[in-house]
């Protein structure tokens, strides 16, 4: 065995043993960030990496290196040239070249009851051409902007796999999660109703949203076991991001976000599939719901304790992040790394447990990213189990 290829298998190890809860020779560090910061770090501009992503090849490998990291999501990086040809709403470059993600609705309240009876008609002949204008052009035009727009996009995802390829071979980072699914209340709330809609919704018409949940649940299902190579590997990990709980009361999670997303969780760890969630905003009035879920979950906790989400959850989920990223900003090295300290010294006993972020680094403008290095390289010094 080489030793490139020795410390790739090192790694990956090091990951699912905290995974499976257990102690690995010291404390994983896990990249939790998107392929833009990278691009800031070795000092290109973003908008021309998005269009040519042989600048992104070079700069990750970089930024995963410096960072001293063992593992990493897929690259995701969105694809300018798809959302252009099909006139995206609801994904719209800034000015230098991030997606932004606006406040659109992309289904109209009155069309609940069409979503329910058949969800996927709905989502392709409704909510698609209001979403994607290009869609809804006369004739063949909206059929030929749709091939356009997916030959565009099949493209751009073959050439970040590569990159993901480039960086195992060269920098031995594995990719523990290279695709994402959403909650059926998330995907609701996102791609359909809006922020705004679906608040309104709860309370003018609850049932109808119980019901689209419902009715949106097979739909999330399939894509979560049709987008990973899944079972009897339990890495990479299906990657869902938790949008809408820090938003509702407890009542309200309970009534609409809960039964469907528990039961979506339960049955992709029932099939052999890791979870990872990213469990955004404060989900402290939420612990005994996540300690409830099965095994093979993985929790990235933006905010909290450590030591409380360890003890409430740590029984039967991976504990990672809840980092907070803004200290490398406003505090002194030393500092970030007493922060680091207490941190691992409050999740890491007993194992399961992985060092990172508790936000996504999404740019290196205003972060002092060899603060980050100190704290991971302490995290590898002090972390030894």
């Amino acid at each position: 065995m080489s030793d490139a290829k020795g410390l790739l298998d090192e790694r990956l190890i090091r990951i699912e043993k905290a995974v499976n809860l257990e102690k690995p020779d010291r404390i994983p560090i896990f990249a939790l960030n998107s392929p833009e910061v990278a691009v800031d770090y070795c000092g290109q501009h973003l908008k021309t990496a998005t269009w040519n992503l042989e600048i992104l090849r070079e700069c990750l490998p970089v930024y995963y290196q410096d960072m001293k990291v063992d593992a990493a999501f897929a690259a995701f990086l969105r694809c300018p040239g798809m959302y252009t040809i099909i006139e995206s709403q609801n994904f719209v470059p800034n000015k230098d070249g991030f997606m932004q993600h606006p406040e659109v609705c992309g289904m109209l309240p009155s069309e609940y009851e069409e979503l329910i009876k058949d969800p996927f008609k709905t989502l392709v002949e409704k909510v698609l051409p209001r979403q994607y204008k290009a869609f809804a052009k006369p004739g063949m035009l909206g059929g030929l902007n749709l091939a356009k727009g997916a030959l565009s996009y099949l493209r751009h995802s073959q050439i970040l796999k590569e990159i993901d390829a480039h960086c195992r071979d060269t920098v031995n980072i594995p990719i523990i999660s290279d695709n994402m699914i959403e909650a059926p209340f998330d995907f609701l709330a996102d791609q359909l109703r809006s922020f705004m809609g679906i608040s309104v919704d709860m309370h003018r018409c609850p049932e109808l949203v119980e019901q689209a949940c419902e009715a949106l649940l097979p739909l999330m299902l399939r894509w979560g076991v049709t987008s990973y190579s899944g079972p009897p590997k339990r890495i990479p990990a299906i990657f869902m991001p938790l949008h809408m709980p820090a938003f509702l009361s407890p009542q309200q999670f309970e009534r609409f976000y809960w039964p469907t997303f528990s039961r979506l969780v339960n049955t992709l760890t029932g099939l052999g599939y890791t979870v990872a969630l990213f469990i955004e905003g404060n989900w402290s009035k939420f612990y005994d719901h996540l300690a409830s879920l099965p095994p093979h979950v993985v929790g990235i906790f933006e905010y909290g304790n450590m030591k409380t989400i360890k003890e409430k959850v740590g029984k039967t989920m991976c504990v990672m992040g809840n980092y907070p990223i803004e200290v490398l900003k406003s505090h002194s090295t030393a500092e970030c790394i007493d922060i680091a300290k207490k941190m691992i010294d409050a999740g890491a006993p007993g194992g399961g447990y992985i060092f990172t972020t508790g936000k996504a680094i999404i740019r290196g403008k205003g972060l002092d990213l060899e603060k980050l290095q100190a704290v991971h390289q302490y995290v590898i010094d002090h972390g030894k189990y």
